[in-house]
This record gives C-alpha cells, structure tokens and sequence, in this order.
C-alpha cells in the first residue's frame, strides 16, 4: 500500500473540504503572526545575525516582527532567544503545514500568500544554520559550548527532526528544495558525531527517526533509514546515554524537569522517554504519549520483514487501544508526564489527552494500516480524526485547544497560542495532510479507507484511473464511488467497512455482492470501465455505547455515538448542566441538521434532568431533589466550547 501524492486527491465533502479552506484561509496565516508576533522567528534571526550570516534577511524579518508583535504580543522584543528552548520545532511544522495547505488548491489567492510568507522564512532559517550544519537558535544564541551534553530533554535532534519533515513536504508539494537542503546539512553534521563506531546518542523526544524514513524515501538514500533504525535500537540499552547526562551538573541545569521525570524514587528508570527497555521488549505504552508515539510510527514502518519488531508495535498497540484509550481517540490521561499512567485510568475531568497526542496516534495508526491492510487501524484512525484531533482548533480554524477533557465545568476554553505551541502548527499539519488517511493504492487495488467525498487520480497496473466518491460523511453513511479509468482495467477496490456499521448494503452492477472480504475489507474484483458506480449504506445511526467496568469514571454512565462521531451534552443546549441529566437509554433518539455550528447533526436524548434546588442542609433524605422529564441536544464532541465555555459531559448517567 502506498500513499497518493496529495496534490492527487482532492477533498470534496462538506466536513473535510471547510476544514482545508478554513486552513488555507485563516489558520495557516494566523500562526504565522503567531510565529512572529512571539519572536519565534526572531530567534532565527538573531542566530543568523550572531553568526554574522544573513544579515539582509535577518533584519526584515526582524523589522517585520516589531510590526506585528504590537498586535500579536506587545512585550519588547528581545536581541537574544525568546520563549522554550524547542520553539524553533514550531517554525518547521508551520513550513509542513503551509506545503499542505498549498496542496489542497494550490490555484487560490490564499495558497499565494501562504508561498509569500514561506519565501520570508526559508531565508531567515537557512541564515541561521552554521557552516558545520548545526541548527538550533536556543544554543546557538544562549549556550553554544552545551550541545549535544542534554539529549534527554533539549529536544536538539527533535526540532531537527521537523526541519527534516518540513523540507521533505514542501520538496515534494512545490518542488522547492531550500528547506530540505538545510535539513539535509543538518542530517549529515549528527551523522558526524552519533553512529554506529561513533557516539552513542539519541533524543529524549523522539521525531527524528520517522523524519529520517521520509528523508531516505524522498532522496533514495538508504544511509537515512540505516540511521533511524540504529537510533531506535539504541533506545532502551543499559547503560541509558542518559544516566551520565544525569551527571552532567552544568548541562542539566538547562532542564532540571529531567531529574524529575527521569527517575523514580532516585533510580533511573527511563519510562518517561520509552528509554525503559529495548524497543523489542516493551509490553505496554509508558511515559509522555507523543514521545511514544513518535517513536513507535518509526519502528512499525521498519518492522516490514521484522517478525519481532512488528509483533512488539502491535503488542503496545494492543495495550493502548483496549486500556488505555479514551472513547474519543485522545490518549495520555495525566498532566504530571503529559502521558500515560496504568491500565484503564480514564478519568474525564481531568484528562490531558494532548490534542498532539491524538494527532500522533493518527499517524501510528496509519502507519499500522499501511504495513497490514488491516482495517482496525484504520477504525481507530478514524475515531481521533473526527473526534479527539480536530476538538484541539476551533470551527473558526485560529483557536487552539491544548487538552481535550471528556467532561468539563466551565473552566475550558481555546485560545490563539500558547507559550508551549506545539499543538496549533501540528493539528495545521494533519487537516493539510489528511487525504493520505482517506485512500491508498497498491499494485492491483485501490483502498478507500474512510468514505469522504473526494475526488483522487491513480496509476493502476500502468493505467490511469480517477476515483471520485460523493458523500456526506460522517453526516450520512449512503455514498457513491465512481471510477473511470483512461481505458478499462481489471484491479480490486477494497472498502472498508467500520466496526460500527452493523447493516451494511452495497450494489454494483454486475457484482451481486463482494467478491470476498479481506482484514475488514469488501472487495470488488472486476475489469473497470469508465462510469463504473458502486453505491454503498453504511446504516448509520446513532447508538450508546458503554464503557469497561474497570474504568471507574464511567460506572453506570453511558456515551452517545453516531457514525465515527462521538456526541457530547452542553449546558449551552441544555440550560443546565450536563451532570444533571439522566439520559433514557431505551426511548429513540432522534436526528436534526443544525445551523448552528457549521451545520452538524444534531441528536435529541430523552431522559431526566435532576433540580438544584435543595434544602438548605448539605444533606437531606431520599426524596429531596426534584426531577422532571427532560429532552435534551447532543452536539458532536469535536465542536464543543465553540459558543463560550460552558459545562459539558460525554459519559453521562443513565436511567
């Protein structure tokens, strides 16, 4: 299986198309000011201006962020590095994400812009890379004599990491290779000091090693990929490189955090960084969740014809997806390593459930669908894509969420930026880059993997063949794909059927039914001509689903469902809160299309609502709170606190 370019498959529903136009018209540019405003860009020109390299390109830039730091963030701007010590990664992903963008129309007034502005940046980073290839503006402006002395948490081959993805994606989208030539410096200098005969040495956040795959994959170097993979068999060996990093007096004082997070009870454990054990040996998902998933996207793609390698990723897997993975797709339950904690301690309240975490299993699970063909991958995919990801940005498309809880009080509420701003360039990144999660090719077969409207072009056993589905999703389950090949063909369209479809029917003239079933795919095995239509229900409807009694949050509680989308309640439809309500399990619920909020299906529970009205003692006999009949709105979980903060629930009580 392998992905389409995605200037080859365009979006055309009503769901994912508004996602990319809001995208390309309002995100991409509102980080951008975001990036300047809060002297992230600064730093590379002040690295480049210290270096006495690039002093034109620095000095617009910097004239450009005095302008839009009076609107952005007023606070003086400063000579020296501004902001976390990884900032620089925000820079590459925006880069990534603005090649997406332009992907998706690349004929519209705002993809020229979104060019304009990556002709502004791409100068000032390469201003700031040293002859040797080094690049990082935090050590280059404020210690350069520590580099490389904190792998654990400097983050200096993570942010380099993104560089790479950023090169690689505008390489491929534009033809532009600037970036990926820094990149590509900056690859060889690490590969100079860390290596087999070398130094031992890896990052504490994990990112290089999936960027290096599709570095090797994009310049057919294989020296790229024999890196990623020593890297990650490095990973977990004793002694950890970072135990003597831990010793470091000078070097640690840059992140005395990794004294904490690194040791449990004064002992080195490594759980924080997945640095616990060999790779091969791990049994379950442990410490910061994006790290995790970081690492384990690069060892599922060089587990092809590694039996041990692809059963362990398979095994952690397992281990996520059945206890410790929220209904929503958000992972990683616990704000003190930003991660994971035991098996099924969910809480809602208080989830972190990261929304770069969700984002990160997305790719995993993709990566996993790529390597197998099999279709529970691709279910999960689905489940953090519409639900768990995009709850991270506001339906305006310029406000951010961080965490993404599964019930709140009120106290929520997206913002434009954080001091910590991972999270708005990479949710940016996935909506670019999310056509790659809805169809594959492969030598004989075509694979849709979530039915969205789309319009996409293949090469198939030498032929050219343009597929286009109409469809409503999530919104509908019935659509229709079309294929016209240039002339007819003999291939295999492989759908795939999610794992909450129940009744599923299908026609195609001249194929009564599939022709056979495969990894959670319908096949359908003919000779194509052009006009060909298979139409396919899904019987989507909204159904509760409840939760395994060893997750304690959620006895006798209940979560409301409809296609791949998971619903939640709001105080704004209610006009009380949610964790009043009683809901009926038994009556039907019912379906509206909205106005509101961009126009989702809406869903009407029947249920109780219990008063607030209470005597005045803390306490009172059975008896003492009212209840009355209530029915009540259910609105998508990714579009709550889109009108304000406001209380909200998923798993709430039922009758």
């Amino acid at each position: 299986m392998r992905r389409l370019p995605l200037q080859d498959i365009r979006l055309t529903d009503r769901f994912w198309s508004r996602w990319q136009c809001v995208l390309r018209e309002v995100t991409i540019e509102a980080e951008y000011q975001q990036l300047v405003g809060t002297h992230r860009l600064r730093n590379f020109a002040n690295a480049a201006k210290a270096s006495g390299a690039g002093e034109k390109a620095a000095a617009a830039l910097c004239d450009a962020s005095a302008e839009i730091s009076q609107t952005v963030s007023p606070e003086p701007a400063e000579a020296g590095f501004v902001g976390y010590f990884f900032n620089d990664s925000d820079v590459y992903k925006w880069c990534e994400a603005a090649a997406y963008a332009i992907a998706t129309d690349p004929a519209s007034p705002s993809c020229q812009l979104i060019r304009n502005r990556i002709d502004e940046v791409i100068p000032v980073i390469a201003a700031a890379q040293q002859p040797d290839g080094y690049i990082n503006t935090f050590f280059q402006i404020k210690h350069p004599h520590l580099k490389w002395r904190n792998l654990s948490m400097m983050h200096e081959m993570y942010c380099g990491g993104h560089l790479i993805e950023g090169g690689v994606a505008l390489y491929e989208i534009t033809g532009d290779r600037r970036l990926m030539d820094v990149a590509i410096r900056f690859v060889e200098h690490v590969m100079s000091i860390f290596g087999p005969g070398k130094r031992r040495g890896y990052c504490g956040h994990e990112e290089i090693e999936l960027a290096l795959l599709r570095l090797a994959k994009a310049t057919g170097e294989s020296k790229y990929r024999d890196f990623a993979r020593w890297l990650i068999e490095e990973r977990g060996k004793r002694p950890s490189i970072f135990e003597a990093e831990l010793e470091d007096e000078e070097a640690i004082t840059l992140s005395p955090y990794a004294l904490k997070m690194m040791k449990k009870d004064g002992v080195y454990s490594g759980d924080y960084a997945q640095d616990h054990a060999p790779v091969r040996e791990h049994t379950e998902i442990v410490g910061h969740a994006v790290r995790a998933m970081y690492l384990y996207i690069a060892a599922t793609q060089l587990s092809e014809g590694d039996p041990e390698l692809r059963k362990a990723v398979e095994r952690i897997w397992h281990n996520l997806t059945t206890k410790r993975m929220y209904v929503t797709g958000g992972i990683g339950p616990s704000s003190s390593n930003e991660g994971f904690t035991g098996d099924y301690d969910l809480p809602n309240l208080s989830a972190y459930a990261e929304t770069c975490a969700a984002i990160g299993l997305v790719f995993w699970g993709q990566a996993l669908l790529e390597t197998t063909g099999q279709s529970e991958y691709a279910d999960v995919v689905e489940r953090a894509l519409y639900n768990g990801t995009i709850s991270g940005i506001s339906l305006s498309g310029d406000k951010f969420f961080y965490t993404n809880p599964l019930e709140s009080r009120g106290s929520h509420e997206r913002v434009p930026w954080f001091d910590c701003a991972c999270c708005p360039p990479n949710i940016a990144r996935m909506i670019g880059s999310v056509g790659w999660n809805i169809a594959s090719v492969s030598d004989n077969a075509c694979w849709i993997h979530i039915p969205a409207g789309f319009e996409a072009s293949a090469t198939i056993k030498g032929i050219s063949v343009r597929i286009v589905c109409e469809s409503d999703y999530p919104w509908s389950g019935k659509f229709r794909v079309r294929v016209e090949p240039e002339k007819p063909v003999d291939f295999v369209l492989r759908l795939r059927i999610p794992g909450w479809a129940d009744e599923v029917e299908t026609d195609l003239p001249g194929l009564k039914e599939p022709s056979g079933w495969e990894g959670g795919y319908a096949m359908f095995a003919k000779r194509w001509e052009k006009g060909d239509t298979l139409t396919v229900d899904l019987g989507m409807q909204a159904k509760w689903v409840e939760c395994n009694p060893k997750v304690r949050e959620n006895l006798g509680r209940i979560a409301l469902t409809r296609g791949p989308l998971i619903y939640c309640a709001e105080e704004h439809d209610l006009g009380f809160g949610p964790q009043l309500f009683v809901a009926d399990t038994e009556a039907p619920v019912g379906e509206c299309e909205e106005s509101i909020l961009e126009g989702v299906t809406a869903l009407t529970v029947e249920g109780f609502a219990e008063s607030e009205t209470f005597p005045d003692d803390l306490y009172a006999e059975e008896g003492a709170t009212e209840v009355r009949e209530a029915t009540v709105k259910f609105i998508p979980y990714f579009a709550w606190c889109n009108r304000g903060p406001n209380p909200m629930q998923v798993w709430v009580r039922r009758a």
